[in-house]
């Protein structure tokens, strides 16, 4: 019977390990995510894989030498405990499938503001709270302007605590 098993790949030979084991007649699963960086000060988005060095591996290990699998190109080993493989539980994989290309995974990627944009916090400590947009700092925080007791406070908070106020 099928099951998915976890494969740890070399560095940066998750494609690779997977075009060898298609060709081998392996079916695997490497999850991709959409994500945003700034990148010398512009926003950039890009798609990188959601686990690096991992590659979920679909097949039978009793139809399939396990042998043929540890030595495939992009291949460093199998996680498991000792001579035994541990089982991805097959809903797990099948969910990070129908998320990858969900509406709610693009909106957590969704575009950086513009300067001067208002914003509003939706997590931490300054839940609620709205800021001016002012730059970016680096790939995953940007400045922010905030008032706090009438004092204009500009701060570096991590992207994913605010979102732009629409409308």
């Amino acid at each position: 019977m099928k099951h998915w098993y976890l494969a740890y790949c070399r560095p940066k030979e998750e494609e690779r390990a997977k075009l060898h084991l298609r060709n081998q007649g392996v079916d695997s699963y490497y999850p991709l995510v959409l994500t945003r960086k700034i990148i010398r000060g512009k926003a950039m988005e890009k798609i990188e894989p959601m686990f690096p060095r991992y590659l979920f591996v679909h097949m039978d290990i009793e139809e399939f030498s396990p042998l043929k699998v540890r030595s495939t190109r992009g291949i460093h080993h199998i996680v498991g405990h000792g001579s035994t493989w541990d089982k991805v539980p097959a809903e797990l994989v099948y969910q990070l499938m129908r998320n990858e290309d969900s509406d709610e995974s693009r909106d957590v990627v969704s575009r950086l503001p513009k300067t001067g944009q208002m914003v509003i916090f939706n997590e931490g400590p300054f839940e609620g709270l709205q800021a001016i947009y002012q730059e970016p700092d680096g790939n995953q925080r940007a400045f922010l302007l905030l008032s706090i007791l009438n004092q204009d406070i500009c701060s570096s908070f991590d992207n994913k605590s605010f979102r732009c106020i629409t409308g």
